[in-house]
């Protein structure tokens, strides 16, 4: 720090002051990265080498072992929190962790370290560090444990900086390994434009999004518990609050009774005669993750599929896949893994039968469903529907150590599907569970998929996402022109009430010849008055249309950009916006929420990944 001074103050006698002052708030910005960097560094080394000790003194605790200990754990209130939402001092610890326990037990297995062996060491750092309860531990590690082995004992070059950089991402653990830095070959020709005028005619589509349909789920049991999941059977034992589950859900951290699943679904078919598609984006697998199996998973695959068939009958149905479907959740394996326990072919094969024969899609699509579960249909001349599997490129899915580049070859495929939709001149709607704008989404499969988004932006009218769980959307700007919004991504929100929420769906009100979204309503029930009047079906009601609720004449992308630029500047636009993203959930709500406090919700409009922070600050 002094010689940053020094250095500073001889130049200013020299130089322009301005420049000076730039000069010296990146060399201290420098300065405050690499002492970041150091501090990780020590940090990890110590606890690298304490963690190998524990190992080999048949985990005696050290003082310097239970020190480190004790200023790594994570709090409790942060057990339920997505790692990649960790600022400040829990950035840095997250990583430290990954980076050590990563560390020392890559170095342990490739002296021969046991399966067992890890697995009982890894439990007990994972309790310890109050990652998780034992239990929850236990059984997530028990769960992961085979395909992580599989993996680095196939990867001898994977190290632990690799790894914690595909997981975590962040300033403390970034990326950098080249065999992660790929390209999909995308024609750079002009785009072929599409004459199209607007219509009097509309398609009614709704979008129905995480289900997250939990059977264990258990009415009047307890909903406030230490796992990541409550409500559910077996766990009144630790009900010490006196929280007793909802009949028709709950907001602590619940999933969705499958009665209630059953009324959301009935309701929607009823109140809506004129429905013309319905996307259904994913993720019907409860949030118990640390009790999953592959055979509790077909069953409520298979039991929730049928329902949504009966109920839809011969309305068409487009789904796709959630990353809670397979068994580990999250890991979709390359289609070069034969083995049986570790590949995912068993869940393409059964998402393939099923959705064939219920007659949503044509058999032709089998063939992409069972490369990597994602497909292309065209429904009527001049649409074609484009559905993935983008939850490959999720940062929690363990196989991206394995095969990082494109998986399934699918943003190739996606590329080449649009190509041929620009020729044939046809308009796309693409379904994708994860927002590829997300930080969820590994950075170079977004920034390829952007790349793709804006090369046939003039084609696809609208993309439609789940996964949140929360009533948000996405603006994607054009790569030539920062100031100029070429495509938007919908969010389905949820018909789970996990976490804080009100259950949601929603209705598209599209134009019949260009497929661009002329509006939507959202419908959703307050899960309080429900649970109040238990004994009666909730009261489901239109929350709001999109246009008028934000008081805008059309959903045009210029329209939406206006609107964006109003959302940064008016503080009780602002708040309803905010308001809406928790879907008037009162657990939510409760707590209150300055202008400052609402700007990020306002900066995940921006998809793109480019000079996001800049295009935010600048709206």
């Amino acid at each position: 720090m002094v010689q940053v001074t020094a250095v500073s103050q001889c130049t200013c006698i020299s130089i322009n002051m301005q420049f000076c002052r730039l000069l010296f708030f990146a060399l201290l910005l420098k300065v405050a990265n690499s002492d970041a960097t150091d501090y990780i560094n020590n940090m990890t080394s110590r606890f690298t080498h304490e963690i190998e000790n524990w190992v080999k003194l048949r985990q005696e605790e050290t003082e310097e072992f239970k020190q480190l200990i004790h200023t790594l754990a994570l709090p409790t209130a942060l057990q339920r929190d997505d790692w990649h939402s960790f600022e400040g001092q829990e950035n840095k610890f997250i990583c430290i962790i990954c980076k050590s326990v990563i560390k020392t037990f890559l170095s342990f297995r490739r002296k021969g370290m046991s399966e067992e062996d890890i697995r009982s060491r890894v439990i007990k750092l994972c309790t310890l560090l109050n990652l998780q309860t034992e239990e929850v531990c236990d059984g997530a590690v028990t769960i992961n444990l085979p395909i992580i082995l599989y993996i680095v004992d196939s990867r001898p070059d994977l190290d632990s900086s690799t790894i914690c950089g595909v997981v975590l991402e962040s300033k403390s653990c970034p990326l950098n390994n080249n065999e992660f830095d790929w390209t999909v070959d995308i024609d750079d020709s002009p785009p072929i434009l599409i004459d199209s005028e607007k219509t009097n005619e509309t398609l009614n589509i709704v979008q129905i999004t995480d289900i997250h349909y939990d059977p264990k789920y258990e009415p009047y049991g307890n909903s406030f518990c230490d796992e990541p999941t409550c409500c559910r059977i077996g766990q009144n034992k630790t009900n010490t609050s006196g929280k007793v589950a909802g009949y028709w859900g709950d907001y602590n951290y619940c999933d969705s009774p499958w009665h209630t699943v059953v009324d959301a679904l009935d309701y929607i078919k009823a109140q809506h005669e004129n429905i013309s598609y319905v996307y259904f984006t994913g993720d019907i697998i409860d949030h118990g993750v640390w009790e999953t199996s592959r055979e509790g998973n077909v069953e409520s695959l298979n039991k929730s599929y049928y329902q949504i068939y009966e109920t839809f009958g011969n309305i068409p149905v487009y789904p796709i896949l959630g990353n809670h479907e397979p068994h580990p959740l999250n890991q979709f394996a390359p289609n070069t893994i034969t083995d049986d326990e570790l590949s995912t072919q068993w869940l393409y094969e059964m998402m393939a039968d099923l959705w064939i024969n219920f007659k949503w899609l044509p058999e032709s699509t089998r063939t992409t469903i069972l490369q990597g579960g994602f497909y292309t249909v065209s429904p009527k001349k001049g649409f074609r529907i484009i559905a993935l599997n983008n939850n490959v490129c999720y940062s929690y899915n363990w196989w991206l150590w394995y095969q990082p580049q494109d998986p399934y070859g699918q943003l190739q495929w996606l590329a080449d599907t649009l190509s041929q939709a620009e020729k044939d001149q046809e308009f796309v709607h693409i379904l994708a569970h994860i927002p590829p704008g997300s930080s969820d989404c590994q950075t170079t499969w977004r920034r390829e998929y952007i790349k793709i988004v804006n090369r046939y932006a003039h084609i696809i009218r609208a993309q439609f996402n789940g996964h949140t769980h929360n009533d948000e959307l996405q603006l994607y700007f054009s790569t030539n022109d920062n100031s100029e919004v070429n495509n938007v991504a919908w969010n389905g929100g949820s018909l789970t009430t996990y976490q804080n929420l009100n259950s949601n769906y929603k209705l598209y009100i599209v134009d019949n010849n260009n497929y661009a979204v002329i509006d939507y309503e959202n419908w959703m029930y307050n899960l309080t008055l429900a649970n109040e009047n238990a004994n009666q079906r909730p009261l489901w009601y239109k929350s709001y249309s999109f246009k008028e609720e934000y008081g805008i004449s059309d959903l045009s992308y210029d329209s939406l950009r206006v609107w964006l630029s109003r959302l940064t500047n008016d503080e009780s636009l602002l708040d309803l916006y905010y308001r809406n993203f928790f879907k008037l959930a009162e657990p939510s709500l409760r707590n209150e929420c300055s202008a400052l406090c609402m700007e990020p919700y306002a900066c995940r409009v921006i998809a793109n990944l480019e000079n996001q922070e800049a295009k935010c600050n600048n709206n």
